[in-house]
Formats: C-alpha cells, structure tokens, sequence
C-alpha cells in the first residue's frame, strides 16, 4: 500500500491526481484543501487554509511504518493578483508567500521529522513553475516564492545527501507546464495595461497550447514511480523522458 498526501485537491491539478491515484487500490490519498471535492473508499480530507500557517501547522502525519510508500505533494499554489509592485494589496502579498512557500515548507518540515527515520520508499514533489526560474511582469510575488520552492528543494534534497541511504527522502521540484486551470483563466482576464504578457496566454488557449490537469497528472504520477531514475530535483515535465 502507498500513501500520498496531496495539498489543493479541490481543483485542477490536485484534484486530477488524486483521482487518477484512486483509480488503483494501492493507494491511499489525504488531501489538504479548503474544500473536500472527492468521495472515495481510499480518500481522507484535512480541511485547511494554507494561507493560515496556523493551520499548517497543526497538521499531523500519521504513524506509517507498515505502508511501502509515502509521498508528500505540494500542489497548493496561487497568483491572486497581476499587478506590478505598489499596486499590490500587502495582505495578498502575505497570502500568496503562506500558500506557495510557507506552509509547503512546513509540511516539508513535520513530513521530514515524522518520518525521516523510516527505511521504505519516501519521497516530497513540490509543484513549482517556470516562472520560478525567470521574471515576469506582474507576477513579482508568483516568481518569487515558486523560486525560493525550488532553491529549498534543492537545499533538502542536499541535507538529505547526509543521512543513511535507507533512510534519505527523495526530494523533487516540479514544473508542470501551461496547464488549463482557473489560474489561467485569471491570467487571461488580466488588464494588458498591467500585464505585458497577457496576449500570449490569450494564444495559448485560441491553439489550443494548454495540458490539461489530467495530462499534469499523468507526467506526474510518472515521476511517482521513476524517482530512483532521476537525479535532478528541479525537473520541466515538458523535458521529462522517462
């Protein structure tokens, strides 16, 4: 049996993999979200704001020693508004930093400590973004924190290099690609005059250029089940060859 526990199931991407996981009896899935949008025999719902670290915070990983594998993934993540710096709304700017790094790195934190110990298969998937490698225009705090998941990623995955290696956790940071979610929709709704940007996603949907949630799932189930053939941990799935 696995079990994978899996931030922002509510919608697009989380909720696409959790019910691509469900399909298959060896896994069970918890998700973490404000809203429970899944019914099934092998699913269990944290109900949690990441915006509120409190809440992170108290989350709790179970005792797992009899499962032959746990995974923690940090889809959860939010561009809630597109505008250029001194426009932004200072509490946004707060929320947005809890829901992309924040509370993922907290979870990073009680997931390593509850079970850095074990000896079975372990592995932490943090959903980033191409834009955490470049800037964009507008989307300043968006750039920023998927950045700082990748450069923590990457620092985990080097502590984890000093443990014993039955018991060092595989640590990934994953872009999914342009995938047609709510998000996108928002960045298509943008005003032009503040985001320079906002013709190309426009096209991106006229051509039809956008992966859906079932295919983000689907590359990232790949990555699930191939971690001992990759070696990188920030990782574009549309480089991906597995």
């Amino acid at each position: 049996m696995k079990h994978i526990f899996i931030t922002g199931t509510g919608k697009g991407i989380g909720k696409a993999l959790a019910e691509l996981l469900l399909k298959n009896n060896e896994y069970k899935v918890t998700g973490i979200s404000r809203k429970n949008t899944i019914e099934h025999i092998n699913y269990s719902h944290i109900t949690t704001d990441l915006s509120n670290t409190g809440d992170t915070e108290s989350i709790y990983f179970p005792d797992l020693k009899d499962i032959d594998e746990i995974v923690l993934i940090n889809n959860a993540g939010v561009i809630s508004e597109i505008h250029r710096t001194g426009k932004l709304t200072n509490s946004v700017i707060i929320n947005d930093f809890n829901v992309n790094i924040v509370s993922p790195v907290i979870l990073m934190n009680n997931f390593i400590r509850k079970y850095q110990h074990y000896t079975n298969k372990r592995t932490i998937i943090n959903i980033s973004s191409g834009a955490g490698k470049h800037a964009v225009d507008a989307w300043g705090v968006y750039c920023a924190s998927k950045s700082a998941l990748n450069i923590f990623s990457e620092a985990v995955s080097l502590e984890q290099s000093f443990q014993t290696p039955e018991t060092q956790i595989k640590v990934f940071s994953v872009a999914p690609g342009v995938v047609d979610t709510e998000m996108q929709e928002k960045i298509r709704q943008s005003d032009e005059n503040e985001f320079s940007n906002k013709e190309i996603f426009l096209n991106l949907k006229k051509n039809n250029e956008l992966s859906s949630p079932l295919q983000a799932a689907e590359l990232l189930l790949k990555i699930i089940n191939n971690t001992e053939k990759i070696n990188e941990v920030i990782i574009d799935v549309r480089h991906l060859t597995l």
